[in-house]
């Protein structure tokens, strides 16, 4: 089955447009063609800003339901594009009725955030994730990336991420492959009641949800985000963990403070602690003990240019050297031997994969590191 997302050349928005318009003229059954029309008007949307051409209720959606109604293209169409929750339900039943043998991974994506939202769901979640890992669309990259992630949470620990694609390969991890199943994944985009519930902590009164004026929607959203992290930090028995890649520098600044310092970086989750404590012992034993790197050099999978591996594990790969990278002056004082090791192992990760993500002022850094501790090399 051909992918939707097969048009990789440099063709303007409009012209994609206007080829996938021709194409389904000439093939109005064609459920493919539709999806790549639709998808050429998302992002012709995006650019002009014109997105009530895919309001359900909208010329393209009538024309979607006249050439292939009753079938699984337009009731996700149906779904994506309907802004009634009861409506949407039912679209997306309709199209689960229809699944095809084979799907696309962002189809995959879809119904797995579809189900972990749906309540008591979780025999058709690990369902829709089992096959999604048979399918091999999901690169194993990825997986090792969430996995050294549970690696280091302690027993029981809760992990807040920022949305259901968050959780979606650990879910893999814990339902499909049945490994860190007594960590608690739970995200600030899900139902607060059902969030209060799963970490087992008390539910805070109405006035606490307020928070920073809306004239910054990131800096609130964010500064909520860091409110329900410290809430069920402070209630909870279990330690709290949170990706760091949502909290960069330039955001960092604009947020409270007395939020963000009692976040410590354990290596590549950040853990919050009303207690301060010695979080850079925890990061040189997740390192040494915990974490599985081998995975960031070795050739495990193919390229990312590959048709086959569609989910692109880049920016995981960058994300862990980013933040590995910031215990080396550390292990260069303490432990010259692990720090040659560890940026060697971060230098041959940037030489094989990432040549072009990285700038040379970063790998000249990591360098440095690496030609200083080579004495310590056994």
């Amino acid at each position: 089955m051909e992918h939707w997302n097969v048009v990789k050349d440099s063709i303007s928005d409009m012209k994609r447009l206007q080829q996938w318009e021709a194409y389904v003229k000439e093939h109005p059954q064609d459920e493919i063609g539709w999806r790549n029309l639709y998808e050429a008007y998302v992002t012709y949307s995006y650019y002009t800003k014109k997105y009530d051409v895919l309001e359900q209720d909208g010329e393209f959606m009538k024309r979607v339901k006249e050439a292939i109604p009753d079938t699984y293209t337009y009731y996700l169409l149906a779904m994506e594009t309907c802004r009634d929750y009861s409506k949407e339900k039912k679209y997306a039943e309709e199209a689960i009725k229809r699944l095809p043998e084979t799907m696309y991974e962002a189809d995959y994506k879809t119904w797995c955030r579809y189900f972990l939202r749906e309540d008591k769901d979780e025999k058709r979640l690990k369902d829709m994730l089992t096959r999604y890992y048979k399918s091999g669309l999901l690169s194993p990259d990825m997986l090792y990336f969430h996995y050294n992630e549970l690696q280091g949470m302690e027993e029981g620990g809760i992990y807040f991420g920022e949305a259901e694609e968050d959780l979606i390969p650990k879910k893999m991890i814990q339902l499909v492959l049945g490994m860190h199943q007594d960590k608690v994944l739970v995200n600030r985009n899900g139902d607060w009641y059902k969030i209060w519930k799963a970490c087992k902590v008390p539910g805070p009164a109405e006035s606490w949800a307020e928070t920073t004026p809306m004239d910054d929607a990131t800096v609130y959203w964010h500064t909520q985000t860091l409110k329900m992290l410290a809430w069920i930090g402070d209630h909870s028995e279990h330690p709290v963990y949170y990706p760091p890649s949502y909290l960069h520098e330039k955001l960092r600044k604009k947020l409270p403070n007395e939020l963000l310092k009692n976040l410590y970086n354990e290596g590549l989750l950040l853990r919050y602690s009303a207690k301060p404590y010695d979080n850079i012992a925890v990061t040189c034993r997740n390192i040494e003990e915990r974490y599985s790197l081998d995975y960031l050099y070795l050739p495990f999978t193919p390229s990312k240019d590959s048709e086959k591996y569609y989910s692109d594990a880049t920016s995981c790969t960058y994300q862990t050297i980013v933040l590995l990278q910031g215990i080396l002056p550390h292990y260069q004082q303490y432990d010259p031997q692990r720090c040659h090791w560890l940026s060697g192992v971060l230098l041959k990760t940037i030489e094989r994969r990432l040549n072009n993500e990285f700038s040379e002022s970063s790998v000249k850094e990591i360098r440095q590191y690496y030609e200083a501790t080579k004495s310590a090399e056994q």
